[in-house]
């Protein structure tokens, strides 16, 4: 693939990106900061949907609902890093 396809894929991926991907990161980044790299958001969104005390309090009430959805989001994040790197670069520069 051209470096101009690829440009052109990234560009129209972003634009359809989900909402709380690109709201996490905005979230992420207004907390840190102007000092703080991708890699540090990309970690931020990782823990944002590993195991913790929501996975606990679901499951209290009987929901696998936060699960399914963090197990999802996970996944989206894993497989979508020059996404996330994307977005990261788009917001940034409107900073």
């Amino acid at each position: 693939m051209f470096n101009e396809e690829y440009e052109l894929l990234l560009k129209k991926s972003t634009e359809v990106a989900p909402d709380w991907l690109k709201n996490d990161i905005e979230g992420i980044m207004d907390k840190a900061g102007n000092h703080c790299g991708v890699s540090y958001v990309i970690s931020e969104l990782h823990e944002g949907y590993t195991f913790n005390l929501k996975h606990i309090m679901s499951a209290i009430n009987f929901s696998d609902e936060w699960a399914r959805v963090s197990k999802e989001r996970l996944n989206f994040i894993d497989n979508n890093i020059d996404i996330i790197v994307a977005i990261y670069n788009e917001i940034k520069g409107h900073k």
